[in-house]
């Protein structure tokens, strides 16, 4: 089969590691004068404040020295100044940190390393994410999502509906109008490295400071709280009223137009508001403050969630390009018209910026009073029903609109990287539908070890027959057409010289185990997967826009030679009649002399060579070549003797 150059580094993703690399060191460079700055800051504080309490203590604490005082007081304003001037150096800081964090995946991906890429909180989040089971399945035989996948090597997305979109996208069927319209998107923010970087790093800020958007939709979707305890409302304007004409009674009998007794009056009955007010807080208003952690956790997330739907004006639209119909959908629901994403969350930040009070420590003094004088929580809420009111209807499309983005961006950054990759083609999936690549490669794989071949699966009524010895390269070869499908589906570049496929869906048996605590032993585990392939199969059939790919790893060991040929022949009779394509590996060289899948099957194989080393002992190497034909030979028995397990080593311990 023929080389590609895909097998050698691409000079794409060397360019890209070697950017990313001299970003990371600008970045070092900035963090680090940051920093001294932000330590100078502390010492200027730190005397400051020093400062102030020495002169405050001698102004007010001896005799005859009453205007030090007043220097104290001028240092802790100085002191303030200081603290505020230096809340932005702290904010460069973070935002930097982020940006780091961000250029730092982007480099683990291009250089393949897994256990910086999977994190806990990235497994929990595709551990979230529904699938139905045969996709489950097949995301599984892939590597399509978890530890080590296609998705950590495509994502960039830090949000849960970007993190949700793409994995669905990826472990999705890949149907040629979406797939096209994906490209298309892809391939116009592949060039804007700039606005990416900047939207990974807003969409890993909006990650740390906002709740999660799925309660955020529940709640915007769901029904007020307020509605069947309207009486909260009504109190809290009566309280309102009541608070504003005690203080004024207060503040005229201080002044001496009113008998002391009202003064007195006036105080306690604000001294009663606030206790019924202070109790109702704290025996009916826990639910309040749910919603306040889940519609707007902090003000900063409700900024954050308003920066990053603005981000959308940079996207190219259908007036500058006519094609961009998938980007212009997503843009004008963050952007466009008076209910957009934009004008929503602008909204919704006036509001916050009113329940926030309760949230920070310097407002929090102003927010006690307020809420034991107005019951301040239910007016804040009564304003956040409001906006729920106008705005639920169109809240989910926002955040589908957002994850959508984020999985275009994530993508964005493969079609950069890897020049070299090649745009899938499209063909028609009722006329005799095959999938051929030539150079196709494994796309996981690091750009020095990945061997390319040439390969053609289909069409209906053939299999592709793949045989070879053990680790030759078999499974990798399955996995390389279905993972380069997965990059085909979602609008990514595809890891061959030329790909080739009509719309497909994969079905997939390849890493089946057995399930002891269910009583599943290993041989009816692979029936069972067989079965879901096979009723898939079927499902597929009846659709004249999709085919359904099955790709089988070394199916049926469970049972002797003669009856998994029997059984794996059957299968695949099923798989053909309903108009599957696909392949199938094996290195049980008896099924491949089975002759009815002789007349349907198209063999390849992959083989070893074994040489002496300088010592005289048997070297095994592999090239991961295909060729054509049934595998020649294999190597079972050789791997045992290499390991200590054979013949000779039984004779050796037995004669010491």
């Amino acid at each position: 089969m023929n080389e590609s150059a895909l097998d050698q580094p691409s000079e794409g993703a060397s360019a890209a590691l070697e950017r990313y690399r001299t970003q990371l060191q600008s970045i070092d460079q900035d963090q680090e004068a940051l920093r001294i700055k932000d330590r100078q800051f502390s010492k200027v504080r730190a005397i400051l404040f020093l400062v102030s309490l020495a002169f405050l203590v001698v102004g007010y604490g001896f005799d005859g020295l009453p205007y030090v005082g007043w220097f104290g007081w001028g240092a802790m304003a100085l002191f303030l100044v200081a603290v505020t001037a230096n809340e932005p150096v702290r904010e460069k800081l973070e935002e930097l940190g982020r940006h780091r964090s961000v250029v730092r995946r982007l480099v683990a991906r291009l250089e393949r390393d897994w256990d910086r890429l999977s994190t806990k909180a990235s497994a929990k989040s595709l551990a979230e994410v529904e699938l139905p089971g045969h996709r489950r399945d097949v995301a599984s035989d892939l590597d399509l999502l978890g530890n080590a996948s296609l998705f950590h090597l495509v994502s960039m997305a830090a949000t849960t509906p970007g993190i949700r979109t793409l994995a669905n996208w990826l472990a999705g069927p890949a149907e040629e109008n979406d797939a096209k319209q994906r490209w298309i998107a892809v391939n116009a923010l592949a060039p804007l490295r700039d606005e990416r970087l900047r939207f990974y790093t807003l969409a890993r800020q909006v990650a740390d400071s906002s709740g999660d958007p799925e309660n955020f939709i529940q709640w915007a979707t769901g029904p007020a709280w307020l509605a069947k305890r309207n009486w909260l409302v009504l109190w809290s304007n009566v309280s309102a009223a009541l608070a504003g004409i005690f203080l004024l009674l207060t503040v005229v009998s201080g002044f001496g137009l009113l008998t002391a007794q009202v003064f007195i009056g006036s105080l306690i009955a604000m001294g009663c508001l606030i206790a019924i007010n202070m109790g109702l807080t704290t025996l009916m208003l826990g639910p309040a403050h749910a919603i306040f952690a889940i519609a707007m956790a902090n003000r900063r997330a409700v900024s954050d969630y308003e920066e990053i739907f603005s981000s959308a004006e940079w996207l190219p639209n259908s007036e500058q390009d006519s094609k961009q119909k998938f980007l212009t959908q997503i843009r004008d629901r963050m952007l466009k018209n008076d209910r957009s994403a934009q004008v929503g969350m602008r909204a919704l930040q006036k509001v916050a910026a009113a329940g926030g009070l309760r949230q920070s420590a310097g407002t929090f003094l102003i927010y006690l009073p307020l809420q034991g004088l107005t019951l301040w929580d239910v007016r804040v809420l009564k304003r956040l029903e409001n906006w729920q009111a106008e705005y639920a209807s169109d809240v989910p499309g926002w955040f589908e609109a957002l994850g959508e983005l984020e999985s275009l961006i994530s993508v964005a950054a493969v079609r950069d990287e890897y020049p070299s990759w090649s745009q899938p083609e499209w063909v028609s999936a009722s006329d005799s539908p095959v999938i051929a690549a030539t150079g196709i490669g494994h796309p996981l794989l690091a750009d020095g070890s990945r061997v390319c071949n040439d390969v053609q699966v289909g069409p209906p009524g053939t299999i592709l027959l793949v045989t070879g010895s053990n680790m030759s390269g078999k499974s990798t070869m399955l996995r390389s057409v279905g993972l380069n499908v997965a990059l085909a589906a979602v609008g990514a570049p595809v890891c061959a010289k030329t790909f080739c496929l009509p719309s497909t869906e994969l079905a997939t048996s390849i890493r089946v185990s057995d399930n002891v605590a269910e009583g599943v032993s290993f041989y009816m585990a692979e029936l069972k997967r067989l079965k879901s392939v096979v009723d898939h199969a079927r499902e597929m059939s009846r659709s004249n826009d999709r085919v359904c790919l099955f790709l089988l790893d070394e199916i049926l060991q469970g049972t002797n030679s003669r009856e998994r040929q029997i059984a794996v022949v059957q299968v695949l009779r099923h798989l053909m009649d309903y108009q599957s394509i696909g392949a199938i590996s094996t290195h049980d060289l008896e099924l491949a002399d089975e002759p009815e899948l002789q007349s349907v099957g198209h063999a390849v194989h992959f083989r070893e060579t074994i040489r002496p080393d300088a010592s005289g002992n048997e070297q095994m190497t592999f090239d991961y070549r295909m060729r054509e034909g049934v595998s020649p030979t294999t190597n079972a028995l050789r791997l045992l003797e290499m390991v200590g397990l054979g013949e000779k080593a039984d004779q050796t311990n037995k004669s010491g």
